[in-house]
């Protein structure tokens, strides 16, 4: 039996409550800016990770964009998977990456965000199986009310803009000033935490990255260590920069036989022989030599270093433009721009090797205006 429609018709807030309520068991897919799923059991959500597409896994995405495990750490993971064929939880638990709480916590902070993210689409349709067999392969770590979940995201849809306001841009500089030495204030685990990390300056995405925690619980400590008097916020002015994107010409070649190559490379070697042997002593004036082809020998490297050059720019292009292409899908799927490149490598719209071939050229990504606008700018020439 499947319950399905539209959310304009019948708000999702209310599917989750009546699943709840019914204390039913299955899997409710969410159509809308892409697809996600909230799995039951006896009414409560227990995973929103789908067992059917480990591509897009949001227990990973929701690891990675956090600073909870590295770039490379991911990696080291998805090499294990592929060749146990391990879940993830499971490598992180045979890993001992997580102690068991941590690890129930982070999974439980992936199950609130997504259900924040889903209440947020404007335009959605949902599908509702019931029956325990969908849980076949379903891997959890907690079992949340329905209730609990959506109160907080409410909450945080209601504070959200408030924290925009705050902290317009990921590039906000963000500079912790000296503790009081009269009466300082008392600070909870999140706030001392992020207090000592601000011990050296970081931008708002850096701090975003390295906190360990949900984006908007990042906002909002940060915000009670600026009511304490405790931070001091500097926006920064985005350089302007060219996104004029790169023109691509495509040029189609015409089938060529298989002696094609090699009767065009004979006849450019028989014209070079012709032009240096006959027709150059009458262009060059007398006295020409060998000897003059030794001093254009020595002078080959200034030309050879020209043309590395001109080849490392129509890749540093060709990688300017891989990115720009990436961060217009992520838009396209998401409503917004990414915070970080890495995003894009999590979400299957960029190989991690273009990214680290954009730190080798300079290339620096920066994203302003609540992730409605970018700029991408060089560090060196």
């Amino acid at each position: 039996m499947a319950l399905e429609g539209k959310v304009k018709d019948f708000g999702l807030s209310e599917i989750l409550q009546l699943i709840a309520l019914q204390k039913k068991t299955g899997m409710l897919s969410i159509t809308g800016e892409q697809t996600m799923v909230i799995y039951f059991r006896e009414g409560l959500v227990i995973s929103t990770r789908d067992r059917r597409s480990e591509a897009n896994d949001p227990f990973k995405d929701f690891l990675l964009a956090y600073g909870f495990l590295s770039a490379q750490e991911i990696e080291r993971i998805e090499r294990i998977q592929t060749e146990t064929h391990l879940d993830l939880t499971d490598i992180l638990a045979s890993e001992k990456l997580f102690s068991p709480e941590k690890l129930r916590t982070i999974f439980s902070q992936q199950i609130q965000e997504t259900i924040q993210e889903v209440l947020n689409w404007p335009k959605s349709q949902y599908k509702f199986i019931i029956g325990s067999q969908v849980l076949n392969g379903v891997r959890s770590f907690s079992a949340l009310k329905v209730e609990g979940l959506l109160m907080e995201s409410m909450r945080r849809i209601d504070e959200f803009p408030e924290m925009l306001r705050i902290f317009p841009s990921e590039a906000t500089i963000l500079r912790r000033l000296p503790m009081p030495a009269a009466s300082p204030p008392t600070l909870d685990d999140q706030e001392a935490f992020l207090y000592r990390l601000l011990a050296e300056e970081h931008c708002l995405g850096e701090i975003v990255m390295l906190a360990g925690m949900p984006r908007f619980l990042t906002y909002e400590t940060l915000k009670c260590l600026l009511e304490k008097g405790l931070l001091q916020i500097t926006e920064v002015q985005e350089p302007e920069t060219d996104d004029t994107p790169f023109e691509v010409t495509e040029v189609r070649r015409r089938p060529m036989s298989r002696y094609a190559p090699a009767a065009s490379m004979a006849a450019i070697l028989v014209a070079c022989l012709a032009l240096g042997e006959f027709a150059m002593p009458f262009v060059l004036k007398p006295g020409w030599s060998f000897s003059c082809r030794v001093h254009e020998r020595a002078a080959a490297p200034a030309g050879a270093a020209l043309a590395a050059q001109s080849l490392e720019e129509i890749r540093t292009r060709r990688v300017d433009a891989a990115l720009r292409e990436a961060l217009e899908q992520h838009l396209a799927l998401r409503g917004s721009y990414p915070a970080t490149l890495e995003t894009l490598t999590s979400k299957g719209l960029l190989p991690r090797a273009v990214i680290g071939r954009a730190a080798e050229t300079g290339l620096v990504y920066r994203v302003s205006e609540g992730g409605k606008a970018y700029s991408i700018g060089r560090t060196h020439p």
